[in-house]
């Protein structure tokens, strides 16, 4: 069944609102825009109700529509514009994400939950549960935000950076990120780059954090 597809204009100041009409205007490109009903004769478009509602399968509202949407009174906010299926639309695409998002906050692993919650410096001493339902919230809050950091590809090597700088293997002074007196980076993206083309300290680092097996050296034959 198809649904009703409704357009909806709201005057800014409802408790102000006596009527008003609705000129003739000008796009920006100068091409004159003329209000033409439904059979075509010039009108002038006055509305005694501070809230009105197109319905699109009509060929006159629709008509209606098109005048008003690029009116300077519509552009500049002094009546609002709502596609309400569009709308409708965005809340069911909203609420869609959420709850795969809390879907996945809700099936994480514990060593998934350490993760994210040392990535969004929570108190790790809380229980793994308390960390979990935190997660959760802001899964269902912010669903496109959550899903960008759980699935991360350089998740792993992020939270090394935040344990390297709280075990103060990497120090983080004046906006800058230091291994010794090395700059390596401004940003946590430039500290990623610069690991990775370190893998021989990125190793020792590892070794020295978690403890790490260092990789053996390879002998000639």
């Amino acid at each position: 069944m198809k649904s009703k597809h409704y357009v909806q204009y709201q005057f800014h100041n409802l408790k102000d609102f006596s009527y008003y009409q609705f000129a003739n205007y000008k796009l920006r490109n100068g091409k004159r825009v003329v209000y033409k009903d439904i059979n075509g004769e010039e009108t002038a478009l006055k509305f005694t109700n501070p809230t009105i509602l197109l319905d699109m399968d009509n060929e006159g509202q629709e008509l209606i529509d098109n005048f008003l949407k690029n009116h300077p009174s519509v552009l500049y906010n002094e009546w609002k514009r709502t596609d309400l299926k569009a709308q409708e639309k965005e809340k069911t695409k909203d609420t869609l994400e959420s709850a795969r998002a809390v879907i996945e906050a809700a099936k994480m692993s514990e060593k998934e939950v350490i993760q994210y919650a040392t990535l969004k410096r929570m108190n790790l001493s809380s229980e793994t549960d308390v960390l979990r339902a935190k997660i959760i919230t802001i899964a269902q809050n912010a669903p496109e935000t959550f899903m960008e950091t759980h699935f991360d590809p350089e998740k792993d090597l992020r939270v090394f950076i935040v344990e390297a700088v709280k075990e103060r293997k990497i120090d983080y002074k004046n906006s800058t990120y230091f291994y010794g007196k090395e700059a390596i980076g401004t940003n946590e993206e430039q500290v990623l780059v610069w690991l990775k083309d370190n893998k021989d300290i990125l190793a020792i680092l590892k070794n020295e954090i978690r403890g790490d097996k260092l990789p053996k050296k390879k002998t000639k034959a």
